[in-house]
């Protein structure tokens, strides 16, 4: 999901910190700082599911849609979480027809869903392009114009000010590096400067103040990709300016590995990148010094998962490994060393 996320700046425990705090806790990876945790935060209120949108609006968290089972298939309800009180509640579900992998951005403090992939294969062979807008305050959906672009799911979303941009994907017509802008206040669409990483599906986002950063994903060859570019929307006449950056650790010079339909967000102006299919490793980027740092691992492989911040926590869950889909829901500390004690509810 291109979805959205933001920040305010943030402090690293040193080594010698963290290898002390290992002396204290029983933390399964000393060399890194970051702690997973499933105590004391709920399971999702809904079935298990990956391919869900999440977004964050006044701190209470939204996921929906989603690909269930075999059987049931896709889904359009909605739950939202308060973190503080540490409870799910069903809202209005989705006015679009089910769907999986459809992408979401907030502005104006309204979430905005679209896209994705529904199985109505005599309607654009399944591929979506329309889309709604929730409104927290009145718990209601209502349509808004179409993404212009062709339908497709494995698309991209993100928010900088007071606009959405939306591209990237895949359909049956191919793979796609175009990208739109979303004005609220006028509910159109203007195309901006094509994705300077070429044709891709699955790719990740996140910004951090006026700038977004997109990566990863899938190329139009099937091949995972680990690059990272960065998005000025102002830049290049108005059209967006796009600039590759560095994927390196500047610890021991690895590189974050090649994955697809991770996870991000944003914690004090610092990305993460959680997982994609296949993967279970953490990533944190700094922008201000283009560096990489892995963190603390999430305990298992996890793709196509949703989450959103809370209070400079990182929430994860739902998401698919292998066959297995799942409920399940985390919290994540970047600042604390990991306690294997927490992993359980």
């Amino acid at each position: 999901m291109f979805n959205t996320l933001k920040k305010s700046s943030l402090t690293l425990l040193i080594a010698s910190t963290a290898l002390f705090q290992f002396g204290c806790n029983n933390d399964s990876d000393p060399d890194k700082v970051g702690n997973w945790y499933k105590k004391g935060v709920p399971s999702f209120g809904g079935s298990p599911r990956n391919g869900a949108v999440s977004f964050l609006i006044n701190n209470i968290g939204y996921i929906g849609t989603g690909y269930t089972s075999e059987s049931v298939a896709r889904a359009k309800d909605f739950w939202s979480f308060d973190a503080g009180a540490k409870i799910w509640s069903q809202v209005a579900p989705f006015t679009g027809t089910t769907r999986n992998d459809a992408v979401a951005f907030v502005s104006g403090g309204k979430a905005y869903v679209g896209t994705g992939y529904d199985g109505i294969t005599t309607i654009d062979n399944g591929y979506k392009k329309d889309f709604y807008q929730y409104t927290p305050s009145t718990n209601t959906w209502k349509a808004i114009a179409d993404f212009p672009g062709v339908p497709r799911q494995y698309a991209s979303a993100f928010t900088v000010g007071d606009n959405g941009y939306v591209g990237l994907g895949f359909s049956s017509a191919g793979y796609f590096q175009d990208v739109y802008k979303y004005n609220a206040a006028t509910d159109t669409w203007t195309e901006m400067a094509t994705f300077l990483g070429g044709k891709r599906r699955g790719a990740s986002t996140f910004t951090i103040g006026a700038i977004a950063y997109v990566g990863f994903g899938t190329n139009n060859s099937g091949t995972n990709v680990r690059d990272l570019y960065q998005f000025e929307p102002a830049g290049n006449g108005g059209k967006g300016l796009w600039t590759q950056k560095t994927v390196f650790n500047d610890d021991n010079g690895t590189f974050p590995t090649f994955r697809s339909s991770a996870f991000t967000f944003v914690i004090n102006n610092l990305g993460y990148i959680v997982g994609g299919a296949g993967n279970s490793d953490v990533w944190e980027y700094d922008p201000t010094t283009d560096i990489w740092l892995e963190k603390t691992p999430f305990p298992s492989a996890r793709g196509y998962a949703a989450g959103f911040v809370v209070n400079n926590i990182g929430y994860f869950g739902t998401g698919l490994s292998g066959s297995s889909r799942f409920d399940d829901f985390w919290g994540f500390d970047p600042t604390a060393v990991n306690d294997d004690d927490d992993n359980v509810n």
